[in-house]
Formats: structure tokens, C-alpha cells, sequence
């Protein structure tokens, strides 16, 4: 059994996902000197900017909350 069997199941979901998405830089990685190396910074960089996109989404939505409060909240409730 390899060591991708032993990882718990919900976060295996992730890894070979992650792992599937990295594969797709494979091209940029084989020209690497380090190839594990060089796709593991292709894994970061997949979740880095997954994180900057939620992050980006997550400011929209503040965003869009507090104008909607803003407009639509009656005035008694607008000080909480």
C-alpha cells in the first residue's frame, strides 16, 4: 500500500486533486532539474491562487452585504 492510500479519505479527495491539477504544468516541470521539487511549487501556486480567489470573492460579498445594509435595513436597525 502506498502512502497516498494511508491518508485519511476526506483529505485524499484534495491531494489527488491537487496532484491531477499540478500534472496539467507538466511541460514546465519536466524541465526542471528537480522535478518533484518543481511540481510541488506547481501545487502551491494552484492553491494560492484558489486562496486569492476566494479571498477576492469573500471581499465582493462583504462589499455587496454592506451596501444592501446600508439601503435596506430600517433605520432602527442600522446602528447594530
Amino acid at each position: 500500500m502506498g502512502w497516498r492510500e494511508e491518508i485519511d479519505p476526506l483529505l485524499r479527495q484534495h491531494l489527488e486533486k491537487l496532484i491531477e491539477e499540478s500534472y496539467k504544468q507538466k511541460n514546465a516541470f519536466e524541465k526542471a532539474k528537480n522535478k518533484d521539487i518543481a511540481q510541488l511549487w506547481c501545487a502551491v501556486a494552484l492553491l494560492s491562487k484558489d486562496n486569492f480567489d476566494l479571498k477576492l470573492k469573500i471581499k465582493y460579498l462583504e462589499s455587496f452585504i454592506r451596501e444592501n445594509i446600508k439601503t435596506k435595513t430600517p433605520k432602527n436597525l442600522k446602528k447594530y
